[in-house]
C-alpha cells in the first residue's frame, strides 16, 4: 500500500487538472476494491462493473475528499455503497 501522502498528492494533482495522476490510485486500490466487490456481490462480472463504477464516482467526487482523512477509507466507503446499490 502507498503512503497516505502519495494519495493526497495524486488527488491534488487531479484537482489541478492532471487526470493522469488518477492512474496510480487505480493501480494501488483496484485489487482490494475488486475483492470487496466480489465478496459483496458474489459474481465476478458484477464485481468488475462495480469496481469500475467506484473509480468513476471517486474521480467525479475528488473535490469532496478530505485530505486530513485516509484516502482508502473514503474510496472504500464509495465501494461499499456502490455494491449495496448494485444488490
Amino acid at each position: 500500500m502507498a503512503e497516505p501522502d502519495d494519495d493526497v498528492l495524486c488527488v491534488a494533482r487531479c484537482l489541478r487538472g492532471d487526470s493522469s495522476a488518477f492512474e496510480p490510485i487505480v493501480r494501488r486500490y483496484q485489487r482490494v476494491l475488486f475483492s470487496v466487490a466480489r465478496r459483496m456481490l458474489g459474481n465476478h462480472e458484477d464485481a468488475m462493473d462495480a469496481t469500475q463504477n467506484v473509480f468513476v464516482r471517486a474521480y467525479q467526487r475528488l473535490d469532496t475528499f478530505d485530505p486530513d482523512r485516509r484516502f482508502f477509507s473514503w474510496i472504500y466507503r464509495i465501494a461499499v455503497n456502490e455494491c449495496l446499490n448494485a444488490r
